[in-house]
């Protein structure tokens, strides 16, 4: 696929799309920072008696959620992202790079954290993180059958019996 083909579908010329974009891939870039963004949005909005593990799941969901008719363009960009290993690489530095937004949100659940429980935030929103990625990748090898959400929930459910407990208060390490 050519600049001009991304282009003439969008119908702007070849320079328009280059005052947005420097190149192909951070249009594909652009759009996994929209889902980064999107997610950030979500976990915040969650309400604020819920436990971080609680939030961040179904953060993930909701924002994981394709529509049926848009399921194939998604599944394409993810394979396209999996198949290009820089960009893959620049997509998963964006994320390692950024996930400190995330660990805030995480983090303002519970007022009194220490930096022993702000470690153990890192690792619960490293790991939903790198479940749901995983999860996403495998739905767009698999050509976007079905929606990417109900993989990703069945997979979180695994990490969940483990991580529930960093959701009571009592049980969090100080």
């Amino acid at each position: 696929v050519t600049v001009g083909d991304i282009s003439a579908a969008a119908g702007i010329s070849e320079r328009t799309f280059f005052r947005y974009f420097a190149s192909k891939d951070d249009v594909l870039l652009a759009y996994e920072r929209h889902l980064w963004d999107r997610l950030v949005a979500a976990v915040a909005a969650r309400p604020a008696e819920e436990g971080s593990v609680t939030a961040l799941r179904e953060a993930f969901l909701s924002t994981s959620r394709v529509e049926p008719a848009d399921r194939s363009r998604a599944a394409q960009l993810g394979s396209i992202l999996a198949r290009a290993p820089e960009l893959n690489a620049r997509s998963r530095g964006h994320r390692l790079l950024n996930d400190s937004d995330l660990v805030e949100q995480v983090v303002a659940r519970f007022p009194a954290s220490t930096a022993t429980t702000r470690g153990q935030d890192r690792v619960i929103v490293t790991a939903m993180n790198a479940v749901a990625a995983a999860e996403f990748g495998a739905w767009s090898q698999s050509g976007g059958r079905g929606d990417p959400a109900a993989r990703i929930g069945a997979a979180l459910a695994v990490l969940e019996e483990g991580l529930a407990r960093f959701d009571r208060p009592e049980e969090r390490m100080s």
